[in-house]
């Protein structure tokens, strides 16, 4: 906490910066949204609020990029660990045509042993990889391997496993969860990519995709604002004049897919806001299974708990109803996309830079927009 309050205090004395390049919201409204982006120094961002029919209004404020592009509506970016709620959505569709099993043996389709070594005759299973609770951590062979192409069975020969047995506890994992996409493409037969175009973006009209070289739009670049930063954390251009790889099976390379690495705009993620927040593309029994608490945060978070790549935030700063969602917080960015399926209200938004804080889990930055945009109550 004295971390924190240390970076907020430090927050503070930066520059104010951005202004409000497109607003549907009342004059009243966009002026409390445009103090609050300033208040959190944001760079830039692409901020849209959704019911369960139509998105309501949206808003779009400062810089995708410092070279001047300015953020807008059309806006794509990086939606880091969004993703991962995104993609537990394939999962769910697949699920429900009954191409895969939750609760299967994972390891059956991976092609490196997928067992913890305390307890190698426990399986593995897709639900425990999607709520972080399969004893798959980050360590040290995944922070350097992720960066420079390390394959999967590398990584896993490494220091991947936790202390604790599979189940036995929560702990965050981003390995893991991409572990869950990987799997899931094995499963099926058919790369990540191209599971979630046929199964999800073309069924809701939404444009999206997990390679940023497929990005027609501007894509967003991501600033840490402290230290501050004259290039950005996340470059854009770079990352789409890299080749674009060939689309296949191939879970040795595809577990950095799923967790991490979905490219979207604010309003194409609102669709997809929608269709989470109540059946029809996904069956209700689907919804409630992916709402459903597996494992709370613990001592990390004690207002959130983890569902199918879900969170599920308890806060009555916020509702007196649980709000569900995923929170992305990458390269100094910082990303939401929280709904209320009882109010019927919920809230996409992207960034290209803000500030970090958090009381544990949840960004200071979210808390506060929710507070604002889904609260009032």
């Amino acid at each position: 906490m004295e971390k924190w309050n240390g970076y907020r205090l430090a927050v503070k004395l930066l520059p104010k910066k951005g202004r409000i390049n497109h607003s549907d919201f009342s004059d009243e409204m966009t002026k409390k949204i445009e103090a609050l982006l300033r208040y959190h120094r944001c760079v830039g961002a692409s901020l849209c609020l959704f019911d369960e029919k139509k998105i309501k209004e949206c808003l779009s404020f400062g810089l995708a990029r410092k070279s001047g592009e300015k953020a807008q509506m059309d806006t794509v970016y990086r939606a880091a660990s969004v993703s991962k709620l995104i993609s537990a959505m394939g999962v769910m569709k697949l699920k429900e045509e009954g191409v895969i099993d939750l609760d299967g043996d994972a390891g059956a389709f991976f092609p490196v042993p997928l067992r913890h070594p305390k307890a190698p005759d426990t399986p593995i299973t897709l639900r425990m990889l999607l709520s972080h609770t399969a004893g798959i951590h980050d360590g040290e062979r995944y922070n350097l391997g992720i960066g420079n192409g390390m394959k999967l069975s590398e990584i896993m020969q490494g220091d991947s496993f936790t202390d604790h047995l599979p189940h036995a506890k929560w702990e965050y994992s981003n390995l893991g969860a991409g572990i869950g996409g990987a799997v899931t493409e094995a499963a099926a037969g058919q790369d990540f990519e191209g599971l979630m175009q046929e199964r999800v973006f073309l069924p809701l009209g939404v444009s999206a995709t997990y390679y940023p070289q497929k990005v027609k739009n501007v894509l967003a670049d991501a600033y840490r604002i402290l230290p501050a930063q004259k290039t950005p954390n996340f470059d854009a251009k770079k990352r789409q004049n890299k080749p674009l790889p060939a689309q296949e099976v191939n879970p040795e390379t595809h577990y950095a897919l799923a967790h991490g690495n979905l490219y979207i705009s604010a309003m194409e993620l609102g669709k997809l806001g929608m269709a989470l927040m109540q059946p029809g593309f996904l069956k209700e029994e689907s919804l409630k299974e992916m709402r459903k608490v597996i494992a709370p945060f613990g001592e990390r978070a004690h207002n959130l708990s983890q569902g199918i790549g879900t969170f599920i935030l308890k806060e009555k700063g916020i509702s007196p109803r649980p709000i569900y969602g995923h929170q992305g917080m990458a390269y100094g960015a910082v990303h939401g996309l929280f709904f209320d399926p009882e109010k019927k209200i919920g809230m996409a938004f992207l960034t290209s830079g803000a500030s970090e804080a958090r009381n544990g889990v949840l960004a200071d930055l979210n808390f506060d927009l929710m507070r604002l945009l889904m609260g009032g109550e």
